[in-house]
């Protein structure tokens, strides 16, 4: 089982551990050594960017929605966006997602300059490859990996994202027998 860039972790829907209930990660780094994501479906009350950018002395004249990435650095804002766009620090993660961090990314974005698609978060997760190779192999194992996720459910409203996500990986597990 190999972990990607650009695969998606899913919450096993027989774990019950609280805090990653439903939770769909999408793997934005993977090698030897540790491999990173952002918590896709994880909307933070109360918070949009228009509230981060006037803390960091910019402007925003609309609403977009952050969401907590993970609790690893999370006061980082990262984006996740479609790869046509790119700021001075931006990472390839497939050939359909890009990810973004810095602040070039926050003054082309008050300037309107923005991907065709994106997403915001603060924070990310991170694991050690060992570590999440026996989460995945466990024999009660606490993630269901999705090796190559639709664009269109990455994209998803994270409503029903996790419904969506095992609703894929069944077809995928059930393409797999036939």
């Amino acid at each position: 089982m190999q972990i990607r860039a650009g695969s998606l972790l899913l919450a096993h829907p027989a774990h019950g551990e609280i805090n990653r209930s439903q939770q769909v990660v999408y793997v934005t780094e993977s090698n030897a050594s540790n491999t990173l994501g952002l918590v896709l479906n994880d909307r933070i009350p109360n918070m949009d960017l228009r509230q981060i950018m006037l803390e960091k002395g910019n402007s925003w004249h609309s609403d977009s929605t952050v969401y907590r990435g993970g609790g690893i650095n999370p006061t980082a804002l990262v984006m996740l966006h479609s790869d046509e766009w790119y700021s001075s620090n931006t990472m390839q993660v497939d050939g359909c997602f890009s990810i973004s961090s810095d602040k070039t990314m926050v003054d082309k974005l008050e300037m309107g300059n923005t991907p065709l698609w994106y997403r915001l978060f603060v924070g990310m997760e991170a694991w050690q490859a060992e570590d999440l190779e026996f989460e995945l192999k466990n024999r009660k194992p606490r993630w269901l990996l999705l090796p190559k996720p639709s664009q269109a459910l990455i994209e998803l409203a994270d409503g029903n994202l996790w419904q969506n996500a095992v609703a894929e990986y069944s077809q995928d597990v059930f393409a797999d027998y036939i």
